[in-house]
């Protein structure tokens, strides 16, 4: 244990050994992103930062992959929320419901990138399907769901893959603690519609909260379905950063440590957001 002089606030040792590696990389980035070390490092300057963070392309990216995560992370919330409710009983179609819902969880992402293209692009399965049917003129009639400014298969794919682990929040959190407070609501008067308002969604929303932000950072950061699914212009944010990582010139390579340092700012934004939503939440309940 690591404690002030007063014994208060005691860290664990083990908690400050599991969080070295994190600090290391943070602290190298920072030192990289500032010219400290590394590839066309000249000596401590903010030159370079206020570079990144005054090109177009850079804010283009952001934007992209902020309102991609939010409306990804946002379909699989709704989708969870939904199957926890409907599919909540313990007979045998609930339960396979429940088992089918959380399937994709044991699929890699980049798979499932990959059968998103194969189905949503304009020579895919949907394509082919729609002009075997008579619905399309032909299979590249079909509209750019792949590769297009809105990162439509993006957020398809990715609210697809992420279905299940809420999913699985939301099961766990009805299951365990879901019925009795709703059976005292409906004993007490309430309608359906107020259980499910009042009861039922509030319990549900503070249960998946932290796993609703780990999913939106993870999207956010997600390289492998935006290497697949995404457009090139605006380039997301973990795919910039790459090219600035690898660009011939190394003179550009400090570019890429600045935009790390912005996605962690990301991360660390979306932490506070959930943390000081979770002391409001407190804080009223008191």
């Amino acid at each position: 244990m690591i404690a002030d002089r007063g014994g208060r606030h005691a860290v664990p040792l083990s908690a400050l050994l599991a969080a070295l590696p994190t600090l290391v990389g943070v602290g190298y980035a920072v030192a990289a992103a500032t010219g400290l070390i590394g590839d066309g490092g000249r000596g401590f300057s903010l030159d370079r930062t206020a570079h990144v963070l005054a090109e177009h392309v850079v804010w283009r990216g952001l934007f992209w992959t902020l309102g991609t995560a939010a409306a990804a992370t946002a379909l699989a919330t709704a989708g969870a929320v939904l199957l926890a409710v409907t599919f909540r009983g313990t007979g045998a179609a609930d339960r396979a419901a429940r088992a089918l819902a959380v399937l994709p969880m044991a699929v890699p992402h980049l798979v499932a990138a990959a059968v998103f293209v194969l189905l949503l692009g304009q020579s895919g399965f949907l394509a082919r399907a729609l002009y075997a049917a008579g619905i399309a003129r032909a299979p590249d009639s079909m509209p750019a769901l792949i590769y297009d400014p809105w990162g439509t298969g993006f957020v398809l794919a990715l609210a697809w893959k992420e279905l299940p682990f809420l999913s699985l929040l939301a099961f766990t959190i009805l299951a365990t603690r879901g019925s009795q407070l709703e059976e005292t609501a409906r004993s007490l008067g309430a309608a359906p519609g107020e259980v499910f308002r009042r009861v039922t969604w509030p319990m549900l929303w503070r249960g998946i909260l932290p796993g609703v932000i780990a999913v939106f950072v993870f999207i956010a950061g997600s390289y492998e379905a935006a290497v697949l699914l995404a457009p090139s212009n605006p380039l997301p944010l973990p795919l910039l950063t790459f090219e600035r990582y690898t660009d011939p010139d190394l003179e550009r390579r400090p570019d890429a440590f600045v935009l790390v340092l912005v996605g962690l700012a990301i991360s660390a934004a979306a932490v506070a957001a959930h943390e000081w939503a979770r002391s409001r939440q407190e804080s009223f309940e008191a």
